[in-house]
């Protein structure tokens, strides 16, 4: 049996409901909907999304008035789930989640984007510590683990378009950022996508590329890194995009997990 994740940076899940843009992603019946940037808080997901029939959701918890940044979408109800690091102050933007499905472990994340008054690249790399202690800790398990998100970064200069003079001072493609992402291969995970396809020409996201016409110019920002354990059971990974609507595309995993 095969089972299919999908990853997806909806940039607001009410406005891609409200367009009749998200619901589309379930008509293939997927196991798994990892969701980032919702942008919304539980108690106001449409009902027509809570009564998707067959499926469980979970919301990373958020203190009262916060957004809900990432969600999950499973058939399967996993065994357990964890949200968060530990670490209050960056628990409380609700960008992480581990679920544990019996058989795999799926970490589900949004990453910090570097910029911004408060969101700064000492924000996001502090966010990357954290997850790579958390990636470590499961590793460590022995269980097969599937990580997946919108990372924030574009991890080589393949995973860029057009590679700017002075990339390497350009947050998203900085020496420190992408260290991280290094780092996290050093504790023995593999871009998914990278065992099936090389190369440039394979991109997540595009600056305001909402529309299929308007992608070009793009990154590859949303990755699914899998461990040793699970490297074996994976059967593809694909970009899927000619899916419109957010400026990232989904991204789908198949694993016989």
């Amino acid at each position: 049996m095969t089972r299919t994740i999908i990853s997806w940076n909806v940039n607001g899940l009410r406005q891609r409901h409200e367009r009749n843009e998200f619901l589309k992603i379930f008509e293939t019946r997927p196991d798994i909907v990892c969701i980032q940037e919702a942008k919304t808080s539980k108690v106001k997901i449409h009902p027509e999304i809570k009564r998707l029939s067959g499926y469980h959701i979970h919301c990373a918890p958020v203190p009262e008035g916060e957004f809900n940044e990432v969600m999950l979408i499973s058939r399967e109800k996993p065994q357990e789930v964890i949200h968060g690091f530990g670490i209050p102050e960056l628990d409380d933007e609700g960008r992480f989640i581990i679920a544990d499905f019996s058989s795999f472990i799926l970490m589900n994340c949004y990453f910090p984007l570097g910029v911004g008054h408060a969101d700064t690249l000492e924000h996001e790399l502090a966010f990357y510590d954290a997850f790579l202690a958390s990636a470590a800790d499961l590793a460590g398990t022995g269980s097969p683990v599937i990580i997946c998100g919108d990372f924030s970064i574009a991890h080589s200069d393949d995973d860029v378009e057009s590679v700017k003079k002075h990339a390497a001072r350009q947050v998203g493609t900085t020496h420190a950022e992408r260290e991280k992402m290094d780092a996290l291969i050093r504790l023995g995970y593999t871009d998914a996508f990278r065992m099936f396809h090389l190369g440039k020409g394979n991109y997540t996201w595009w600056p305001n590329g909402f529309h299929i016409p308007e992608r070009h110019l793009g990154r590859r920002l949303d990755y699914f890194f899998v461990n040793d354990p699970a490297k074996a059971t994976i059967a593809g990974n694909d970009i899927l995009a000619d899916v419109e609507g957010s400026d990232h595309c989904p991204i789908r995993l198949e694993t016989t997990l």
